[in-house]
């Protein structure tokens, strides 16, 4: 399998950050139109494109999770993350976003004027059950490929999905709600995608 180089310059300004504040919305909702982005298509924690449970006890471990959602974890719906992506689409203000705990995941759905954008979180008891779940979620994403340059397992899709796994974490940034192309600079969301995944995994680092 060819692996795939996204642009190592997007990366460049998440690294950098020494570390970003968790949310303040410390309750978050079960808002149904914080599920996954598919196509377009909601799509509720656990289902895979067609719909299908994901693989439950070693894959996605729910017993011994977190009862509630990690500060780390609620980082993808913080001000910072908020702000990077208004500084990347060039937004007038931060976007509205829409959060979710479903234990042992926690999502946060950005509606953007071009879209959805849904970060989620998966919390798993152990770095090892991580791992297992990092690979059990891959194909149920269609064809994915390995990425350079974004931490030390993860993976992309065409279609706009990026997932890396951090410790006893795995990060899904799901750009597929929003179009191939879009904006004034013709912002591909494939890329758009992998820069905010490096931009949490800056604020993840530097609050180590």
């Amino acid at each position: 399998m060819t692996r795939r180089i996204w642009p190592i310059g997007l990366i460049a300004a998440g690294l950098l950050l020494t570390g970003c504040a968790a949310t303040k919305a410390d309750s978050p909702t079960n808002a149904a139109a914080s599920g996954h982005a598919m196509g377009g298509t909601s799509m509720a924690p656990g289902e895979s494109m067609a719909g299908m449970s994901m693989p439950s006890s070693t894959s996605s471990p729910t017993a011994t999770a977190a009862d509630v959602p990690s500060a780390t974890a609620k980082m993808v719906c913080g001000d910072d993350i908020r702000g990077k992506v208004a500084q990347v689409l060039a937004l007038t203000s931060s976007p509205k976003t829409s959060a979710r705990w479903t234990k042992p995941e926690y999502t946060c759905t950005y509606s953007l004027p071009m879209g959805r954008l849904v970060l989620s979180v998966q919390q798993s008891p152990s770095n090892a059950a991580a791992g297992k779940y990092f690979d059990a979620l891959r194909p149920t994403l269609g064809k994915t490929e390995p990425l350079m340059g974004l931490g030390t397992r993860s993976y992309g899709t065409t279609g706009g999905d990026v997932v890396v796994v951090k410790d006893d974490k795995t990060l899904r940034v799901d750009a597929t709600g929003l179009p191939t192309v879009f904006g004034t600079n013709k912002q591909k969301r494939t890329d758009f995608a992998y820069e905010i995944a490096s931009d949490v995994l800056g604020c993840w680092t530097g609050n180590e």
